[in-house]
This record gives structure tokens, sequence and C-alpha cells, in this order.
């Protein structure tokens, strides 16, 4: 049999079991905890990998649909046989995306600021005169994405457009498989679309590579799929087949997609925005509206090249979507490439966070139809990048262990969650050889975490001042150097 945990050095056992309470989410800690408690942030991501047709998507939020008359938070599968896929890669349960670092970046970890691991922070803009009326800021997302399809790098991407068969000003999920499409997808419309959604569209469409772009909330579960170790699927109940059948539900979407660009983001909007302020009280039909962005205040832009206002105060006050309050991570800080274009004039910062995310760069840029800038020459959007990453950071109450807003939680290590879901098939009625064939199900060939292995933080913040005195203000850091990351990682002195 399995040797059972033997927990972590160095904690006492009070600590022990509250880290041993965290391994396991399921279905019911997540209707409860996430979308009882008003959390849920709508991605979906639940529903797209439930492996037993239990939960949909009704009115933005997970129901249980497999029997009426069930609890709300009832799963026969979960607490039968055994599952929890969906409350695994839900990214409001801990581990999220600041406890999800190890797993992610590894040793592979250069600089670490207030906005997350980088290897390189810039500033850049698409020399591209066919997405430049169309795109938001420096139109960087779209012209990488347009350019990886050209290239044959990726077979489509997961974006979020106003389609013709959508409401004007209310984009939904689109896999683009031509330039032609991924140009339609330029702008950002600021109301929530469930991106993650649409990897069922590629898997029904057999895409083997695609580009994924999301909000922050939509790449958190993106990794989870990729690196939750699935140790938690085997049960004393379950032979391979459903073992198998859930591993390919849990690991099947994330390996369709070949890199992921994270998108800067305080928050959306409701559509009340849309439709009460903009269109009724403003009298803007919505059809008349060709993009929005925000710049310390929401602006309109319509089809005539005319542009609108909404003061920021108002907007955040009135429309700001409750479900955002949650949310701790402004620069999507688990991305392979991140992007937002705060602080800047017709052009996008990008942070460039992975290897696969530095190589991907590397090509683009090397086809010569990207312009850059070091982050020292555009202070003004370092110093607000710094500012909303360490406000959205300290915004989040704290709350439970399990929704993953309380003090002092750990790092996840693949090598603890497979060492405690394997102690707990101490006991088990199984024969050496079914508790070995079910492990080989859970991890297909991938290699199972062994030891635990805890990884060194990069680079400290440069220059970081701390906390204020009482009554003074931050003093923010210096914009790195082109030596320190602060350049493309193409640049030459």
């Amino acid at each position: 049999m399995s040797k059972k945990s033997e927990g972590l050095p160095g904690l006492d056992a009070e600590d022990q079991t509250s880290l041993n309470a965290l391994q396991h989410n399921s279905f019911k800690d997540m209707m409860n905890d996430v979308v009882e408690a008003g959390s849920c942030c709508e991605c979906g991501s639940c529903v797209l990998v439930c492996p037993h047709n239990v939960i949909d998507y009704v009115n933005s939020k997970p129901k249980q649909i497999a029997k009426e008359t069930n609890a709300f938070d009832f799963c026969g599968i979960s607490e039968g046989v055994g599952c929890d896929v969906c409350a695994s890669v839900c990214p409001r349960l801990w581990p999220r995306e600041n406890h999800f670092r190890d797993a992610v970046f590894k040793d592979q970890r250069p600089y670490e600021d207030i906005f997350g691991v980088y290897r390189n922070i810039f500033v850049a803009r698409t020399k591209r005169d066919d997405l430049k009326e169309k795109v938001q800021d420096g139109g960087i997302v779209t012209a990488l994405l347009a350019w990886a399809v050209e290239q044959g790098e990726i077979d489509g991407a997961v974006v979020s457009a106003v389609g013709e068969e959508d409401d004007p000003c209310f984009p939904t999920p689109k896999v683009a498989t031509t330039v032609e499409e991924i140009k339609q997808s330029g702008g950002s419309w600021y109301t929530y679309c469930a991106n993650n959604l649409a990897l069922k569209e590629v898997q029904e469409k057999d895409l083997k590579q695609v580009g994924f772009v999301g909000v922050p909330c939509q790449i958190t579960p993106l990794r989870k799929m990729e690196y939750v170790d699935p140790a938690f699927l085997v049960s004393e109940k379950k032979r391979e087949k459903p073992i198998t059948r859930q591993r390919g539900f849990l690991r099947g979407f994330a390996e369709r997609v070949n890199f992921n660009i994270g998108l800067f983001c305080t928050e959306v909007f409701t559509p009340e925005l849309m439709t009460e302020r903009i269109e009724k009280e403003m009298g803007i039909p919505l059809g008349e509206v060709s993009k929005f962005n925000v710049k310390g205040k929401v602006l309109i832009h319509k089809k005539d090249g005319s542009v609108e206002t909404i003061p920021l105060e108002e907007a955040m006050r009135d429309y700001q979507r409750p479900e955002c309050h949650h949310c701790a991570d402004f620069s999507a800080e688990l991305a392979d490439i991140s992007c937002g274009g705060v602080g800047t004039d017709q052009a996008t910062i990008v942070v460039i966070r992975t290897e696969k995310g530095e190589q991907i760069w590397r090509d683009f840029e090397a086809n010569g139809d990207v312009e850059v800038m070091p982050i020292a020459e555009n202070k003004r959007a370092w110093n607000i990048l710094q500012r909303l990453a360490r406000r959205q950071r300290n915004r989040v109450s704290e709350a439970t262990m399990r929704s993953g807003t309380a003090k002092g939680l750990p790092q996840y290590m693949a090598q603890y969650a497979a060492q405690f879901e394997k102690g707990k098939m101490t006991e088990t009625k199984k024969s050496e050889e079914d508790l070995q064939s079910c492990y080989e199900a859970a991890y297909a060939g991938e290699e199972q975490p062994l030891e635990e292995i805890r990884y060194m933080a990069g680079q400290p913040i440069p220059n970081d001042p701390g906390a204020p005195e009482p009554g003074e203000k931050r003093a923010l850091p210096p914009p790195p150097t082109p030596e320190q990351g602060g350049a493309s990682p193409c640049w030459k002195a």
C-alpha cells in the first residue's frame, strides 16, 4: 500500500491539519464557498471540465442540473465514487494565483515585483496599419495572434468578440481561426465574457494548438487544469475507466493551448452601464459604439469618430461587477505574456513571464512589425501599474482558508498534494496492482512527483520601500533598467 503522508517538516499538528484540509476541494465546497458566497467570477471553467454533465452554465453561474430535486450543492459522483474536477480548477478556491507561482514558474523566475513574476517588462505597439483602427491601445494582443496564425504557430485563438449574432457591446467567447476573425476581436468592451467556455469548441474542432486570451480569473483556472496534481482522481471505489475520463477533462482542454495572454483587469462592468447609463441616459445607441477604453475615465468611442466619457469613479461606484471585488490579480500573474494599456498612449505594457512567452515574443518581434520601448521610457505607465497592482492585492477582504484569502496560506506543491492523496489510500481494499493501475490512469504518462521541492523566490522587488509611515505617501520603486529585465528580450545595448 502507499505510504501514509508524514506531512511537512516544521509544521505543528494544528498547522498540518489546516494544510491537509486545503488539499482537496469538493463540489460542495465550490457551491457553498464560492457560488453561494458570491465570489464566483463566472469564468465557466467548472462547467467546462465537468466529466459527468452534473452542472451547466445557468444565468452565468454553475448550477446542478443532474436532478432537480437534489440540493444545489449535491453531486452524486463527488459523494459517490469521487470526482471534484470542477472544484480543482476553480480560481476562487485555494490555491489562488498567488499560491500557484511555484507550480507554474518553478525555478524559472528571474524577477518578481508587486505585479508578479516576470522576465521582461516593456512597452510596445504594432506597426501594422491594417490593425491600428480597430485595436486597443498598442494592438499587441491582436497583432501577436494574427502573426501566430499566419506563421502556423497556432491554428486558432480563443478570444471575445461581438459577432453579427450578438447584441451590440456584448461580446461572447469565440474561436478565431483566421486573421480576419482575429481582427474582429480587437478592442475591449468591459463586460464579462466567459472565454474558457470556448475551449469546448476548440476540442470539437480538434484544434491542436491555440492561443488563449483572457482576464486574470480566466488564466488561473487554465493553469490549474495544467498543473493540479491528478492523484486526487484515485479513490477506493473507482477503476481505471472513470479515472481516465476525469483526467481527460482535467488536462485535455489546457493541452490544446500553445500559449496564453493575460489582460490587465481591475474590474468589468454590469450590463446596466451599457443599457441604462449609455443607451438610455446618454442617448447613445449601442450599435453606434465602436469600442471602449478606460484611461482615468470611461471612453466611449463611436463609429463616427467622436468620443463620449463617463467619470471612472461613477462607473466603478454604480456599475462595477460585485464579483470583481474578490479578485486580487490585476496583471494576470500566471500568464505566459500579460498585456495592458495603463498609463500609455496608443501603446501596450507587455510583461513576459515564462520561457514559452519569451520564445513566442522573440519570434514575433523578429518579424519586424512591432515597435518596442524600455519601460524606463514610460515611467508614468510603470508607476500606474505599481499602484493598481498593489491596490488590487490589498482590496480583497480576508475570509476562509478554503477561499484562499486567509493570511499566511502556503504555496501549492504538487509533491505534497500527491503525498496527501496517496496517504488517504493507505487503508484501501484495492490490491497494490489495482492501485498502481489507477495511478497510471490518473497520470497518463506524466511524471509523478516523488519528493517535495520548494523554490526560492526570484530577485526581490528592486528598491521596494515597503509600507509607508502613517501620513506619508508611498514612494514607488524606479522602473528596472534593460539589464534588469526592463526591456524586450530582444533588446541590445
